[in-house]
């Protein structure tokens, strides 16, 4: 908004922020209009003053119209309000409370709030100012009451009422449609903010590589499932299971290729994930670890033999080679005899261990 949207260089958060500029400057144009008729209403029952001024107010909203809110909406506002306030003031005095010009200094309030919360970032200064609209809607009042009525005392009598419904009409549009973009802008704005908490919690919970949970995240469901357990007595398993061979892989075909096993390992991971009840994480370098929920050591087993057998059956083409790799499975079971995360886990490492020790290309429990 205004300088806000000039110092801000992410197109997207432009891209929603500029919804209530465009109506504001809508407003701009709207009111310019008005002025025009309201310029020739007045030159018309020979109120010449209020004529005047009210061609000085067209073209100042015209001209904010087309450059002045965009390089600077504070200023316009701060200008808009001093307008329309003396507008309603000398409206007040020449035309008494029947020309029901006081409503429009009310119609600004959704945009004083917009500018104070997200731009000023201040509510105090929103606070402010419609306490000063509303002193000078007691003014308006008081004016009424004590002004030199002689001249034009019955001069609008013939247009009372039509000129009272058209001036809150158009008070009330304002007012309607600047809450309305006001409530979007802000909807927006939180919905910007939420989207960017859910990529940055996605960031902090997801490996970047294979775009599957981090350790982190992991660490965080075992947290949860742990809480279950003793509610449920539920027992699960956790499998550690490990590329084989796979420095070979790297130091044979390149890293580039080491990566592309890797993001293949853990699709087959996350295939299999719609199969069974498991989650998956990578735990380190070419380490990933299974959640088996649910599941005990013989269950577990014969999951992991499946998840093995399609790693087995998988292959890439890389430089005109095909490569093709398997894995070694350590599983350790969590139930009530063995309830200590960190001893399951050690056990399924060193069933890993033992299998990486052996025949590789086996689960080991």
């Amino acid at each position: 908004m205004g300088k806000f949207i000039q110092d801000d260089n992410n197109d997207e958060i432009k891209k929603i922020k500029v919804t209530f500029l465009k109506s504001f400057k809508l407003c701009m144009a709207l009111a310019s209009l008005l002025h025009i008729f309201f310029s020739i209403l007045f030159f018309i029952e020979g109120i010449e003053f209020l004529g005047i001024f009210n061609i000085f107010s067209a073209i100042m909203y015209f001209l904010f119209f087309l450059h002045y809110v965009k390089t600077n909406l504070v200023a316009t506002i701060v200008l808009t309000v001093i307008e329309v306030s003396l507008h309603s003031t000398l409206c007040a005095y020449f035309i008494g409370w029947k020309g029901g010009f006081y409503v429009y200094p009310l119609s600004l309030i959704p945009v004083i709030y917009f500018v104070s919360i997200n731009i000023l970032r201040k509510e105090i200064y929103g606070h402010i100012i419609i306490g000063i609209t509303v002193l000078n809607y007691q003014l308006t009042k008081i004016i009424t009451n004590y002004r030199q009525i002689a001249e034009f005392e019955f001069i609008f009598d013939r247009i009372e009422e039509p000129l009272y419904t058209f001036n809150t009409v158009c008070a009330s549009f304002i007012f309607i449609f600047l809450v309305y973009s006001f409530l979007t802008e802000m909807k927006n704005i939180q919905q910007d903010l939420e989207n960017k908490n859910d990529v940055l919690k996605n960031i902090a919970n997801i490996d970047q590589l294979t775009n599957i949970s981090n350790r982190r995240h992991m660490n965080e469901k075992l947290k949860f499932i742990i809480q279950n357990f003793e509610k449920n007595n539920e027992i699960f398993s956790i499998a550690i299971c490990d590329i084989d061979n796979f420095k070979n892989i790297n130091d044979t075909y390149g890293h580039n290729c080491g990566d592309i096993i890797l993001k293949a390992i853990a699709d087959i991971l996350k295939f299999n994930c719609q199969k069974f009840d498991i989650e998956v994480c990578r735990w380190g370098g070419e380490e990933f670890l299974i959640l088996l929920k649910n599941s005990d050591l013989q269950k577990s087993k014969k999951i992991c033999e499946k998840i093995l057998n399609d790693i087995r059956n998988y292959e890439t083409r890389y430089n005109e080679e095909i490569v093709k790799v398997t894995m070694t499975f350590g599983i350790g079971e969590f139930n009530p005899t063995n309830n200590d995360i960190e001893q399951v886990l050690k056990i399924a490492d060193i069933n890993l261990y033992k299998g990486k020790k052996s025949t590789k290309n086996c689960v080991v429990i």
